[in-house]
């Protein structure tokens, strides 16, 4: 008996911190996302790039899983974005760059916790077998990801003070 492709996919269960989830995949990757019944509104695009090469039904446990880590992994982009606006105050950087590096740097920090609880809860994530430009793709596209997530949340949490902030004074 042959198994049909899954065209669809629903999941309801809780995260790890008791808030209600409801996820739903399809095959033409419309994906929606809802945590205690209000939907978290977000773009397919890491989930068509990261299961390339994989086998439909697999490609759809992935996409769901991926999508609820986005909720497992909620308290990551929370602190994250703290840490973000605690790092503007007092920077050099301008305002008008400020804000938009800040907002890649949150969506890759997300993406990445949420692809780092697929990995970490189904090994198909990294161990299924896909042909070898697809595994390459995805290696370099999650590379890419966590070299902006950490990157950007470095050059915007550290660094110098604006120079008109008050230096330090000498101790005598």
């Amino acid at each position: 008996m042959t198994q049909e492709p899954l065209e669809y996919m629903e999941w309801r269960t809780r995260t790890w911190y008791g808030l209600p989830v409801r996820v739903v995949v399809s095959s033409s990757n419309v994906h929606r996302v809802w945590g205690d019944g209000i939907q978290v509104p977000h773009v397919g695009l890491v989930n068509l790039i990261s299961r390339q090469g994989l086998p439909r039904n697999v490609r759809l446990e992935l996409t769901a899983r991926h999508e609820l880590g986005h909720l497992q992994t909620l308290p990551v982009p929370l602190v994250h974005a703290l840490l973000l606006w605690r790092g503007y105050r007092g920077k050099h950087i301008p305002k008008r760059w400020f804000w938009p590096l800040a907002l890649v740097a949150h969506q890759a920090i997300w993406e990445v916790a949420a692809e780092s609880y697929v990995v970490a809860t189904d090994p198909r994530a990294v161990r299924h077998p896909r042909p070898a430009w697809a595994r390459r793709l995805y290696g370099f596209f999650w590379f890419i990801m966590a070299l902006l997530a950490v990157g950007l949340t470095w050059l915007l949490a550290s660094g110098e003070s604006k120079p008109n902030a008050k230096p330090p004074e000498d101790e005598p």
